[in-house]
């Protein structure tokens, strides 16, 4: 298809199966009135739209630490690797999110910088105390715009430091936290941010400290992220009713 929007997203392991998946590009579908291209980055591709996920930064996992686990989502910042996807202007989305609104939104934004989310939930005060021991960070990786090109930087700098990255940070949103965006002054970081009332989270709430009522349906946003859960209190999307309720 010729056409310069494409979303994607990436499945690997066994915590999310193909419902997932079919069930985002349902909501795409619904919420999206232009051509796109979809695809799924994946370790066990099974249709059209699936994309084999790269391997070669696999050694640098270690299952028991557990650190960096998401490092999946970063192939698609290779510029190499994204030739295999048309067009130009892309939109990441995890598979685990609930789409309220038309999504062409994500495509009319001004991209001088590539865009992430900025949890607006999150004490921002408590985001600075915290810098240097690598957590409470405000960003979130689970809806991600960027044109062409414009994410090759950090695929450069991962992949040139991948084993100290990989001993060092939890998570992707830590590590773009630290050396993609400034928590003291986002003007001058390499990442901006959606504004308040685009994106907020099931598990968190929507923007500290004046609405952060948990497990609350904003219908009035774009996307409600649900990957906040824990090991220890995860739930299935397909099994919560007031979620099935709205797709």
């Amino acid at each position: 298809m010729h056409t310069p929007y494409t979303i994607l997203c990436v499945k690997w392991g066994k915590k999310y199966d193909a419902d997932y998946v079919l069930n985002l590009k349902s909501q795409i579908d619904k919420n999206f009135d232009l051509p796109y291209n979809f695809y799924c980055l994946t370790d066990n591709p099974e249709t059209e739209y699936d994309i084999q996920l790269p391997t070669y930064w696999d050694d640098c996992y270690d299952p028991e630490r557990n650190f960096f686990w998401a490092y999946r989502k970063c192939y698609m910042f290779n510029e190499n690797f994204s030739l295999k996807m048309d067009g130009g202007y892309f939109l990441y989305l995890d598979l685990d999110i609930l789409i309220h609104q038309n999504i062409e939104y994500f495509f009319k934004l001004d991209m001088n910088k590539p865009y992430i989310v900025r949890g607006w939930w999150n004490d921002i005060d408590n985001c600075r105390r915290n810098f240097g021991q690598v957590k409470s960070t405000p960003l979130n990786s689970s809806v991600i715009r960027w044109n062409r090109s414009q994410l090759r930087g950090i695929w450069d700098h991962i992949d040139g430091h991948k084993e100290v990255i990989f001993f060092t940070y939890k998570t992707i949103d830590n590590y773009l936290n630290h050396h993609f965006y400034n928590v003291w002054d986002e003007k001058v970081s390499f990442f901006n941010t959606y504004p308040k009332g685009d994106i907020y989270s099931w598990y968190k709430g929507n923007i500290f400290p004046e609405d952060m009522a948990l497990k609350k349906i904003r219908s009035d946003h774009k996307i409600c992220l649900f990957n906040n859960s824990t090991k220890d209190t995860y739930e299935d999307m397909f099994e919560i009713e007031e979620l099935r309720k709205v797709w």
